[in-house]
Formats: structure tokens, sequence, C-alpha cells
């Protein structure tokens, strides 16, 4: 791995703990991050019926923003510490500016090859909760409203420094400052309390949706993971339908399981959202 890949992922990261990475776009098992900087690298896909990739630790162009231990899912995060704020407006120069004049306190600047600046917020210690993080991230993304809103998830991924995405496009590491402190960033928040997200009702169908009454191979398949004997489309569609029958707004139920669904080749996250919305309007009509 170049140099700046591994100064950006010591910063990220402490010695001991499993990462995500990718030399695509897609999801992998994590693998401890001495090996993911100096290899050798096996990626083992979350479906079984694809192959092992074996990548050189140059090739690798994406990592996950926060440790993950398991498949690169929300709900596989170990902890919570980097923020990332992504933008493709303009041209890098007025990226650069616009994120010095909203004066965020950042660790590092990363070029993605293509159009983009990727700012990384990484903090000097971690955050007590998936919870507190996800309200971090949405009250700096208010500030931020010409980042990408997309990049609220702590699995996110941000393009590693020093890889080429595609030939001739490197991805460079364009500023580098270190760790920033807890206490300067919730600072920072604070001088924008306009923007801190508000207390938002349990958007519901029915009065009282009821977990506890979902079928236990509801559990299983996302503790666990889908059964690869049987479609994932199928097993998708049957979870979207359980979770909507037991009275489960499509907003909530896409919230709730996004954190359990990782993107392969053959089935994107577009295609997911259209099997949850296909399942949560076949519900409704049962009902009816």
């Amino acid at each position: 791995m170049h140099e700046d890949g591994i100064k950006l992922l010591d910063l990220m990261f402490k010695p001991g703990e499993t990462i995500c990475v990718s030399p695509d776009k897609y999801g992998w098992h994590s693998i401890p991050l001495e090996t993911a900087k100096y290899g050798p690298i096996t990626l083992v896909p979350p479906n079984p019926e694809h192959d092992f990739q074996h990548p050189h630790s140059d090739d690798l162009t994406l990592v996950a923003l926060n440790p993950i231990h398991g498949f690169r899912q929300d709900a596989n995060c170990t902890s919570y510490r980097n923020f990332l704020l992504e933008l493709d407006v303009g041209d890098m120069d007025s990226q650069i500016e616009y994120i010095k004049n909203i004066r965020v306190p950042y660790s590092a600047m990363v070029f993605s090859g293509s159009k983009s600046i990727h700012t990384l917020v990484s903090l000097d210690q971690d955050l007590p909760s998936e919870n507190v993080y996800r309200k971090f991230a949405e009250w700096t993304l208010a500030i931020a409203t010409m980042a990408d809103q997309n990049t609220k998830n702590p699995s996110r991924s941000i393009r590693i420094p020093g890889a080429y995405r595609e030939p001739g496009k490197q991805q460079k590491l364009v500023e580098y400052r270190g760790p920033v402190s807890l206490y300067e960033f919730v600072a920072w928040l604070k001088d924008h309390p306009g923007c801190m997200p508000k207390e938002r009702p349990k958007r519901t169908v029915s009065e009282k949706p009821d977990i506890t009454m979902m079928p236990g191979w509801v559990a299983s398949a996302l503790v666990n993971g889908l059964d690869p004997t049987k479609g994932r489309n199928r097993q998708w569609f049957s979870i979207g339908v359980e979770f909507a029958l037991q009275g489960y707004a499509l907003d909530d139920i896409l919230d709730l399981l996004s954190g359990y669904f990782v993107p392969d080749r053959d089935f994107t996250e577009r295609e997911w959202r259209t099997t949850i919305e296909s399942a949560y309007r076949y519900s409704h009509e049962r009902k009816q």
C-alpha cells in the first residue's frame, strides 16, 4: 500500500482492529488492519457462490470509515470515531475552499481520483454509541449543506490515497492534519444550534408496532446472514413483509434494515430498496 494510504489507515484505526477494505464498490468481509496495509489479502464475498479475491494492498481503493467485524454493515461496526464529508460540486479548489469556510475541524482531505474531495473527521476518542454517531453525522451534514447528504452511516467508505481507481486516476492525499479532539468537534457543532437534529416522532402505520411478534427466522437472518441456498430477493421481500405487517412505516423499515444489507454485483442497493418497497406495498394489500 502507498505510504499515504498507510498514513490514513493509521489515523483512522487502532492496532488490532479489523476493517473492511475493497478494490471496488462492493462490500467484503473484514480483515485485520495490518493485513490490509501489507498483505497477503484474501477478501471473502457476502455471496458464497462468488469467488474469493486476492488483491494486492496497492489495489485497495476504499475503506469503510469505522472498524468492522464481519461484512460491511452498519450493524457490524465495533467503534464510532470517523466521519466523512464528500463534495462533488465545483472544482477541487472550490470544494476545499467550502470546507475551510464552514470551519469544520478535519483530519485529512483525499482527492477521489475523479471529481470529489473526501474530507475526514477522525476523533481522538470513540463515541459511546451508534445513536450518538448518527446524531453528530446528521448535525454535521445539516451544516455542510453542499456535501453529499447520504454519508450518515458509519460503514460508509472513503477513498484510500495513493491507489488508482482506474488507469491514470490516482487518489491523492491533499492535506493531513491528524486527529480532531472530541471537545473541538462538539464545540464546532454547538456553534450551529439551529442545525442540531430534532427528535423525530416514530412513524408508524399502526399504533403499536411489535417486534416481539416477529418470526424467529427474521432475527436469525439479520444476525447470522441470509440462507445462501435461497434467493436474496425472496428473503429480503419476506423480511420486509414481516416488518410491514407488524406496523412499521416504510421509512422505518428501510432505516432499520439498511444496517444489515451488503450490496453485491448482482444485487445493488437500488434493487434492495425496490424489493423492500414492493414488500411494503404487498403487505398493505393483504391488510385491505
